[in-house]
C-alpha cells in the first residue's frame, strides 16, 4: 500500500493538469489492511480530457495483470501482487457536497476546493419515512421471493434473496446507529473487525447462515421488525406496525399454499 501511495502521490504532485485528488474508502478511514484496495479520485482542469489522463495514469503501473473495467472516466485494474486500484477522474463542477465526501483523505487541493467540499459534507445521516419505506418495500419483496423460489426449488435465487434480506437489516442497523450504510447489496465492512455493529448484532448475522430456510426467515423478520421499532421510537418513523402486518399476511398466504 505505502509503495503505491508514494508512486501515486508523486505523479499527482508533479502533474499540473491535476488540480485536486483524494483517497476514499479504507485509506481515508485509516483502517486499511493487506487486503485493502486503493480508492482514488482525481480532479482535473477543464482543458484536459478525462480518458487521456486516465490512460496515462494506468500506464504508470508496469506490473498490472489485467484491467477489470474501464470507461472514459473510471477504471478498476489489478496488479501482479493482487493489489487493486479503483480510480475516477472528475472535473470540479461534477463534485458537490455529499455524506460520502465527509471523510476523504486529501492528497492535493490547489485552491482549497476539496477542503470546502469536505466541510460542507459533514451533515448528519438523514432518516426519513420515505427512505425507510423504500428499504422496507425491498425487504418485503425479497421475502416474497424466498417463498416462491423455495417452492420452485430455485435455491441459488432463494439464497440470494435471503442474503439481500440480511443485507437490508444491516443497512437499517447502521441507520439506527447513526451511521450511513452501504448501498443495498454491498456487504463491505458489515462483518469482521471493521464492522460498526455491536457483538449482539454480529452474532445474529453470523448465526443466520447456519439455519435452515424457515429459521432464517423467522430470525430475519424478527430483527427487521425490532430495528424498525427502535427507529419508530427515535425518529417517529412509525412503520414497524404496518411492516409487521405485511409480513404476517405474506407468511400466512404462503403457508397455505
Amino acid at each position: 500500500m505505502e509503495k503505491y501511495k508514494k508512486m501515486v502521490e508523486r505523479y499527482i504532485s508533479n502533474n499540473d493538469k491535476i488540480v485536486a485528488a483524494y483517497y476514499g474508502g479504507s485509506i481515508a478511514r485509516n483502517d486499511s489492511d493487506i487486503f485493502s484496495d486503493m480508492d482514488l479520485r482525481i480532479v482535473i482542469d477543464s482543458q484536459t480530457k478525462k480518458d487521456k489522463l486516465l490512460c496515462e495514469f494506468i500506464d504508470l503501473f508496469e506490473n498490472k495483470i489485467f484491467i477489470e473495467d474501464k470507461s472514459n472516466n473510471f477504471s478498476v485494474f489489478h496488479l501482479d501482487d493482487l493489489f487493486k486500484i479503483d480510480v475516477f477522474v472528475y472535473y470540479k463542477d461534477e463534485l458537490t457536497p455529499s455524506i460520502w465526501l465527509n471523510n476523504i483523505d486529501i492528497i492535493k487541493d490547489t485552491d482549497d476546493f476539496l477542503s470546502q467540499i469536505k466541510t460542507h459534507s459533514s451533515k448528519p445521516v438523514t432518516i426519513s419515512p420515505e427512505r425507510i419505506v423504500y428499504v422496507r418495500n425491498k425487504y418485503i419483496s425479497y421475502l416474497i421471493e424466498t417463498y416462491k423460489r423455495e417452492k420452485r426449488e430455485e435455491y441459488y435465487y432463494l439464497n440470494y434473496s435471503i442474503n439481500m434480506m440480511a443485507n437490508i437489516i444491516c443497512y437499517l442497523w447502521y441507520l439506527d446507529n447513526g451511521e450511513e450504510p452501504n448501498s443495498l447489496g454491498d456487504w463491505s465492512k458489515y462483518q469482521g473487525t471493521r464492522s460498526k455493529l455491536d457483538s449482539y448484532r454480529l452474532k445474529i448475522l453470523n448465526d443466520v447462515i447456519t439455519k435452515d430456510y424457515f429459521d432464517q426467515r423467522t430470525t430475519l423478520n424478527k430483527e427487521f421488525i425490532s430495528v424498525l421499532v427502535n427507529m419508530d421510537k427515535k425518529h417517529k418513523i412509525n412503520k414497524s406496525k404496518e411492516s409487521k402486518e405485511l409480513i404476517s399476511i405474506i407468511t400466512e398466504k404462503f403457508h397455505n399454499i
